[in-house]
Order: C-alpha cells, then structure tokens, then sequence
C-alpha cells in the first residue's frame, strides 16, 4: 500500500511537472507570416508566445540561433528620376530657367540674358531669343495717380518709383514724368 501511494505521489508530480513545461522554448522567435516578408514576429517569455514587430524598414526572416531575427528590408529597385540628356523648362513666370538631366538627376540651368525656355515636347525644351515685350526706351505709367512706372530695358519691363510724394503722368512718345503732388 506504501509502494502504492508512493508511486501515485511521483505520478502526480510527473503530471503537474508536465503541466508547467512552457509551450515554447524561452527566448526563441518566430516569423508570423513563414510564405512572405512580414515586420511581425513572436518571442516566447516566459512560457508564453508574445506578438512583436521588426520597424520600420525591417522584416522577419527564419534562421539563426533563436529561430528568427529582424534584417533589413530589401531596398526598393530605384528608378532614376530623369534620363540623362532631358530637359525641361522651369515653368511660367521662369522664363529663362529650365531644369537639364543629367547623372539620374535634374539640375537648373539659366538661358541667358534675352533667351528664354520653349517646351518642345515631352522632357524636350530648348533656350530661343526671346520676343520683346516692349521696345526699350518705352516709359508708362502703373496706374492713374500711382507714383509706379515702368521702363522698358532690352525688351522688358522694370518697375520703377517716382519720389514720395509724386505721381506718375504719361506724356506723348511713350514716356513718362513723375508730377509734383496727387
């Protein structure tokens, strides 16, 4: 009978030591996703799976001493913003500025002093004398009763002020005076 509960006493302690054997081996991980790239992975502690993620710019890949580690990320393929040799204007109002391709990236360049940029087709442009706008020489006035003027200097136009206190009036051949008060 001692033999009895003896044996039945080291049977129970076998079956709650069994009990207590944690469902993974502590400190091992493992991918969430094993088919695909994933940031997730679990981490056993304490007997128990936990839920963890790599960060940004890394996944999951199974290997290694505790069965998963975080690596980088592949890198995606880069295409180069521009091909070497394009252009393309800067835009309205950038008359004169246009932007040249060239090592995978686009770089500004100026026309030139009379020269502006025409877009000639897709990522095609080229630096032309530019029209004038005026006829150098040429004055007027900004507005009735405003102290602005403009003069035309090599073709285009450039704000100018009369005195405080003066107001711009056109006078005949296209020019301007700056008259003494409003």
């Amino acid at each position: 009978m001692k033999s009895l509960l003896m044996l039945l006493a080291i049977l129970g302690l076998a079956i709650m030591a069994h009990a207590q054997q944690p469902s993974c081996r502590e400190g091992y991980r493992q991918c969430q996703a094993q088919d695909k790239a994933s940031p997730f992975y679990y981490r056993c502690g304490g007997g128990q799976w936990s839920l963890y993620t790599c960060g940004n710019g890394y996944t999951c890949n199974v290997g290694g001493g505790t069965g998963a580690a975080c690596v980088p990320s592949a890198p995606p393929i880069r295409q180069p913003a521009c091909i070497d040799g394009q252009r393309r204007c800067a835009g309205p109002g950038n008359d004169g500025i246009y932007y040249l391709c060239s090592g995978g990236a686009w770089k500004i360049y100026t026309c030139g002093n009379g020269y502006e940029c025409k877009q000639t087709g897709p990522l095609q442009a080229v630096c032309s004398a530019s029209a004038p706008q005026c006829q150098t020489g040429t004055q007027r006035c900004g507005g009735q009763w405003s102290g602005q003027y403009y003069s035309c200097d090599n073709g285009r136009w450039q704000q100018n002020s009369c005195n405080p206190g003066n107001r711009c009036v056109n006078i005949p051949g296209d020019l301007i005076n700056c008259a003494v008060g409003k």
